[in-house]
């Protein structure tokens, strides 16, 4: 009997050790499996599990950028054939342009490298270094300028609202004419100008006005709104400042400064320019159009803003 027994033990103790090298072997196998069918999908699917930039160390940072949005620049209207059939119909020695301040770019034109004299536009260039220098705090507004009996504040006024030249030259001798052409050319980039003996041409004009709608050297609020409002609201006085380019548009606001010489005994204007910030508010749609002539009646410069404007609404 009790070698029966021991027997038993013993066979009872080998079957539980086959049983579990049994289960040894099913685990390792098994996990042998799992890790080969898990390698072979990460292969499968490595495009979707693995980002592009895995090569990157991982001291890098990986940047994501958004896209700029796209500039979405409004419709080009061109105004070459208003100019050109203007031209052919009117007299005189002339140059024009329309530039859209919108697309940046010129959008018709005549004559750009025509030299005038400046008449009255050469304050363009006075009163913006003026309010350049107020807004630097190296003129104070309120001071008296000169021997006008008006502040510096009034003065630059003036000298666009009325074209009034008292005004004008005190501030111009301020600032220096030698100092001033050295500030056009070097500061501003205008560079075919002589203010100094009144010289300047269309694109240099369309330079200047576009200094003051960007207001590049002009930011302060204050100072902007007279400015807008001295080229905007100019009253009719011994003559009237918007009788060419402004009384041509009837739907537009025209920021606008003129500079003429009339001959009483031709009975002539001997110079008649115009220059002109032009908004077409309901579009909110900006140009500037510059008129620089020579024994041109202003009627005809009138009739160029009515071109304009009517080309601009499709009615020409």
């Amino acid at each position: 009997m009790v070698h029966r027994k021991t027997t038993k033990r013993k066979t009872i103790k080998k079957n539980s050790k086959n049983f579990w090298r049994l289960m040894v072997y099913v685990v390792f196998f098994g996990a042998m499996i799992a890790g080969i069918t898990l390698a072979v999908l990460m292969l499968v699917f490595r495009p979707q599990l693995i980002p592009d930039n895995e090569n990157l160390s991982n001291e890098e940072e990986i940047v994501t950028t958004e896209p700029e949005p796209e500039i979405i620049l409004p419709d080009k209207i061109d105004f070459q054939a208003i100019i050109d059939d203007w031209v052919r119909t009117s007299g005189g020695n002339k140059s024009v342009l329309v530039y859209d301040l919108e697309r940046d770019e010129m959008v018709g034109e005549y004559n750009l490298n025509e030299s005038y004299n400046t008449a009255s536009l050469y304050k363009l260039f006075v009163v913006l270094e003026g309010y350049r220098r107020v807004q630097a705090g190296e003129w104070q507004a309120e001071e008296v300028a000169g021997s006008t009996g008006r502040t510096i504040s009034q003065c630059l006024d003036l000298a666009i609202r009325e074209s009034y030249s008292p005004c004008a030259e005190v501030l111009w001798s301020k600032i220096g004419r030698a100092e001033l052409d050295d500030i056009v050319r070097n500061d501003y980039n205008i560079i075919n100008s002589d203010i100094s003996n009144l010289i300047s041409n269309p694109k240099d004009i369309l330079a200047v006005m576009k200094l003051f709608y960007e207001h590049k050297y002009i930011t302060d609020e204050t100072l902007l709104n007279q400015i807008k409002d001295s080229f905007l609201n100019q009253p009719a006085t011994t003559y009237n400042w918007r009788q060419g380019l402004p009384s041509g548009f009837t739907k537009a606001n025209v920021y606008n400064k003129v500079g003429w010489d009339f001959n009483p005994d031709g009975n002539y204007w001997n110079i008649y320019h115009d220059a002109a910030i032009v908004e077409f508010p309901e579009s909110n749609r900006h140009y500037i159009v510059v008129v620089m002539s020579n024994r041109l009646p202003f009627q005809q410069i009138r009739k160029l803003g009515t071109n304009i404007e009517k080309h601009f609404y499709g009615e020409l």
